[in-house]
């Protein structure tokens, strides 16, 4: 018999559950999680989308067959119906090699859609950090780069704005994942070619001076921007530092996204120290796969100065905001921020004492009573 099989079962005993939940007290945070993510695995079309996916995942791994692939989707099986994971959670979380105490700390994607629905639920407030241009706009302070809008701009004002640039980037208003970015070389492509050929597309797009890093980052990768997100929790005022990642590109790549192939380091928040680092592919690594240099153990430059900012921009955020994940980047003498986002995912936990979701559900607690 087929692992995925026991689907069906899973989904029966979910749906009594959830009767049983509908009875009790609605303000409980562990109510309310369950109720939204069981009404998910309810619906949920496991076969056609996640088994699919974590087989595709094992076989890129080489462990899609015999007796220890079978154990290993349904170990994932149980993560999924107890932890919300998903096929990339599983593997870049090292789910297989953790106990499930430990795993029961982490945010998984069916977690981070609970708690964006929870903490971020204004659409109105949100289009702030999806929509680029008004990001751009809203926390200009921090940006540090000359930006348009391609159709609210014209072709001599184009050219005009950035008639110093070598480089310049497109990106959709709208996109996530380091998807639709275009980079265009000024000394070998016209301002009038780069101008007509955005404006041409299908979607919104914003043209911005590419920004070429400097300093120890850059020579970690130099073909991407390499950036730290930082997520923020802010109520009544007060804003705390949640969780820290770097990310890097790999050689030849223009974006540091790990959905592109980039690798996430862990930070520890409180000190600026950097954890092994991991993607899809690969797990525990010290140094940089293309460049050499040793990222495991360093402690990222002015970390406190790094950390002040992106409290301060959160103050800029409308109230109803209240987790938010800044794309920073970190220069030989500048800090700026590159993106806000308001589903930040969330890295591996590398202290097995650290509790993100217990962290979470405290926020939510104080938001609720407050």
């Amino acid at each position: 018999m087929r692992i995925e099989n026991l689907y069906p079962v899973f989904r029966y005993i979910a749906s009594k559950q959830l009767g049983h939940l509908l009875k009790k007290d609605a303000s409980n945070c562990k109510r309310q999680w369950s109720e939204f993510f069981l009404n998910d695995l309810i619906n949920f079309q496991y076969e056609d989308i996640i088994a699919v996916d974590f087989r595709e995942k094992q076989k890129a791994r080489g462990i899609d067959k015999g007796l220890k692939a079978s154990f290993q989707r349904l170990d994932y099986m149980l993560s999924w119906v107890f932890l919300g994971a998903m096929p990339e959670d599983y593997f870049s979380m090292v789910f297989d090699k953790k106990g499930w105490i430990w795993r029961n700390h982490h945010i998984t994607r069916e977690r981070l859609r609970f708690l964006k629905r929870k903490f971020n639920s204004n659409q109105e407030s949100l289009v702030l950090l999806d929509d680029k241009a008004k990001f751009c706009r809203n926390w200009e302070t921090y940006i540090h780069r000359k930006w348009c809008v391609i159709d609210e701009i014209s072709l001599e004002e184009f050219e005009e704005k950035f008639k110093d640039a070598d480089k310049l980037i497109a990106k959709r208003r709208i996109g996530k994942g380091g998807k639709g970015i275009a980079v265009f070389d000024t000394s070998e492509v016209g301002y009038k070619e780069i101008y007509e050929e955005v404006l041409s597309q299908n979607e919104p797009y914003i043209v911005e001076e590419y920004h070429e890093q400097t300093g120890w980052l850059h020579k970690v990768n130099p073909s991407s921007l390499n950036t730290i997100r930082v997520c923020t929790f802010s109520l009544n005022g007060k804003t705390d530092v949640v969780f820290a990642y770097l990310r890097v590109g790999l050689k030849g790549a223009i974006v540091d996204n790990i959905h592109s192939g980039g690798i996430r380091f862990p930070i520890d928040h409180h000190t600026g120290k950097i954890h092994k680092g991991m993607n899809y592919q690969i797990f525990d690594v010290e140094k940089h796969p293309d460049s050499g240099v040793q990222l495991y153990g360093e402690t990222i430059p002015r970390w406190e100065e790094i950390l002040e900012l992106c409290r301060e921009a959160h103050e800029l955020a409308p109230d109803d905001l209240h987790l938010i994940g800044w794309d920073v980047c970190l220069d030989e003498d500048d800090i700026s921020l590159i993106e806000g986002n308001g589903g930040p995912g969330f890295p591996p936990i590398e202290n097995p004492h650290e509790n993100w979701w217990g962290d979470m559900k405290n926020y939510l607690s104080q938001l609720e009573n407050s």
